[in-house]
């Protein structure tokens, strides 16, 4: 199979997401699942990698993971990853295809044929992110929203050293895969190796022709662990937001050593680069932590793009970040952003 470099960069990009998601509570499902047909029966191996069953047909599960936790009167929540490393805007055809395999996953859960023991395996909400590296196009957003498609835009400066990594490597990563005849599932096999390894050995992947791998991947690898984790979270709107601390570190170390999940955070943003807003939270026990977001394209448009920027900025912090909610998987809990409206005077950098 022939791929592309922008698939490669794509690709690369949708395995660093795995890993940087992992302490938001995304739970990278690998084909380990086929190890266990009686617990995973919607799982199939195919000549594309793994697979799961819908209504209609077969879908690609090459990034899709599960959250740990489900509330109340919901199934639990697995999410598809897809992302797109394109110098355009993502459109709407890539909207599209997930609405086709979420419609299909989601539907299928007829059950008059079902006998008793098929009845009471697991069932889950399926949910589809996509991640672009340019911005989405107006119809692909507004697709979005009508079938409650999660799109996060990285195209800010707080992932250009991811993005600069993956655009440099992949080339040479492309050039060494078609000449010594290297399959993409045979380099995720290799990279969730890598990333994984507590939850992902024996894959067999510890050949020596793959030793060559690390070569072209170290700086791929080194990058993620700098970028330690990212935190995907809900707010007052359609949208979700990616929460970047500055200190992931600083941050785990902080929740591991206070008692409670909620916390009263500022909200600043900057002339230089009007769409980052920064968070700030404060607590007399820690030196002050700081995380990074972008806003979504309307909520930008909806602050940017009107008369009275400051009073528009002032009314999207309270209106639509009034309160951030993520899941934490090293606490085990949820944390809640609680925006302070009292720094009405925006932060220039």
């Amino acid at each position: 199979m022939v791929v592309s470099i922008s698939a490669l960069k794509g690709f690369l990009l949708e395995e660093a997401l795995s890993k940087l998601l992992e302490n938001s509570g995304y739970t990278l499902i690998n084909k380990d699942v086929l190890n266990d047909r009686d617990k995973y029966p919607e799982f199939v191996s195919q000549g594309n990698g793994l697979n799961i069953k819908g209504r209609g047909g077969t879908h690609q599960a090459d990034v899709l993971g599960q959250f740990p936790i489900s509330i109340p009167f919901n199934y639990p929540v697995r999410l598809f990853v897809e992302a797109k490393f394109r110098h355009k805007k993502t459109g709407i055809d890539v909207v599209r295809s997930g609405i086709g395999i979420l419609t299909d996953l989601n539907a299928n859960y007829q059950t008059i044929d079902l006998n008793g023991d098929e009845l009471l395996i697991q069932r889950f909400n399926y949910h589809y992110a996509i991640f672009s590296t340019s911005g989405f196009s107006e119809n692909a957003i507004r697709l979005a929203i009508a079938y409650k498609i999660t799109l996060i835009d990285l195209g800010g400066s707080e992932y250009y050293d991811l993005l600069h990594i993956i655009d440099e490597i992949a080339q040479n990563l492309l050039d060494w895969m078609k000449a010594h005849r290297i399959s993409l599932n045979e380099v995720r096999e290799y990279i969730r190796y890598r990333l994984f390894n507590d939850r992902l050995m024996g894959t067999g992947n510890e050949d020596e022709k793959f030793e060559w791998l690390d070569y072209f991947l170290e700086p791929f690898f080194k990058i993620i662990d700098e970028y330690g984790d990212l935190y995907l979270a809900s707010i007052n709107s359609p949208f979700s937001i990616l929460i970047k601390p500055s200190s992931p570190d600083l941050f785990r170390s902080f929740i591991g050593n206070v008692g409670k999940s909620t916390f009263e955070v500022r909200i600043n943003w900057y002339d230089d680069e009007p769409e980052m807003w920064e968070i700030r939270l404060f607590d007399n026990r820690f030196d002050e932590l700081i995380f990074k977001f972008y806003l979504p394209e309307l909520i930008k448009q909806y602050v940017f793009n009107r008369p009275n920027v400051l009073v528009n900025a002032l009314n999207a912090k309270e209106q639509f970040f009034g309160s951030m909610i993520f899941y934490m998987r090293s606490a085990e809990k949820f944390i809640t952003f609680k925006y302070i409206p009292s720094d009405l005077i925006k932060r220039h950098g």
